[in-house]
């Protein structure tokens, strides 16, 4: 594995680079995705950005685009489909109708279907569409590398300003509104977050690592007994992780990239959740307090 790196490091560094940092911010975002119970929203912004670069293959296929506009049209629309997904989930806000789950479902049923329906128009683009949907792409573009870095650096900038804020919109929205604290706008600002880095990490890496390194990092480190801000801190440490690993992986065992990563994203949330009962179950427990029938005889 070490000679193989040693010879083939420049060609796999961009794609490794790729894979550890869209899990970062990835496994960072996921935090508020599983805490707040929206697990679909990622699976459905991951089929919508599947759909957009399926779309972006199509077009430039039958109209013959080229060069940087055919390079920038399938995240470009990927990040257009989501950001409708999400405007419509902060236009329906928390309302207790089934709207929000309406449109969460038909924005992952819908784009699903009408890719398996493009794929075969576009027979010269269809390895490309499997590695949009299955993440079976062992290299990626520079530029892929550059747009996912730039978009984690934002997300992370902004948890690192307003992270009290995002928090207490997410977890106690009732109370953050008596408080005057601008929860919808805080909900879009996440949201968009997540619709960017899920449409950009969608075109390089695939559909089904995007929504793994999501979910699975997270559920790892929510099953740990520590601290709100060391949960974000293990979460984007284990997407990252996983993307590096995942890729390592799949490389020795000619698997899928994507599969691969996905694996060892759920193989460590395993391992995590395991930790946490063990550490857990070591804690020591806080003592029985004296039942007020007994302390008012005493």
């Amino acid at each position: 594995m070490f000679e193989f790196l040693a010879l083939y490091g420049d060609l796999y560094r961009d794609p490794i680079l790729t894979a550890m940092i869209a899990g970062l911010g990835l496994g960072l975002l996921g935090v508020y995705v599983v805490s707040r119970r929206i697990v679909f929203v990622s699976a459905a912004l991951s089929q919508t950005s599947a759909l957009g670069v399926t779309i972006a293959f199509y077009l430039s296929a039958h109209l013959g685009l080229t060069g940087l506009l055919a390079e920038l049209l399938a995240p470009a629309l990927a990040i257009l489909l989501s950001t409708l997904v999400v405007f419509g989930l902060v236009w329906l806000g928390e309302r207790p109708t089934l709207g929000r789950d309406a449109l969460l479902g038909v924005a992952f049923i819908v784009p699903t279907a009408l890719v398996l329906l493009l794929g075969p128009l576009i027979a010269h683009e269809l390895h490309e569409v499997e590695a949009v949907l299955h993440g079976s792409a062992v290299l990626v573009r520079q530029s892929d590398l550059y747009a996912i870095l730039g978009a984690t650096l934002l997300v992370v900038a902004t948890q690192i300003v307003a992270f009290r804020a995002f928090v207490f919109a997410s977890l106690d929205p009732l109370v953050a509104r008596t408080q005057g604290v601008p929860v919808r706008r805080l909900d879009a600002a996440l949201f968009g977050a997540i619709a960017l880095l899920t449409g950009l990490s969608t075109r390089a890496l695939g559909a089904l690592p995007t929504f793994g390194l999501t979910v699975l990092p997270a559920i790892g480190a929510l099953g740990l007994n520590v601290g709100l801000k060391w949960v974000f801190i293990i979460a984007a440490t284990s997407g990252a992780a996983s993307g590096l690993l995942g890729y390592l992986l799949a490389l020795a065992t000619d698997w899928s990239v994507g599969a691969s990563q996905t694996l060892v994203a759920a193989l460590l949330a395993l391992l995590l959740r395991a930790l946490g009962l063990i550490l857990n179950r070591r804690a020591p427990r806080p003592p029985a307090s004296t039942p007020p029938e007994k302390a008012r005889r005493a």
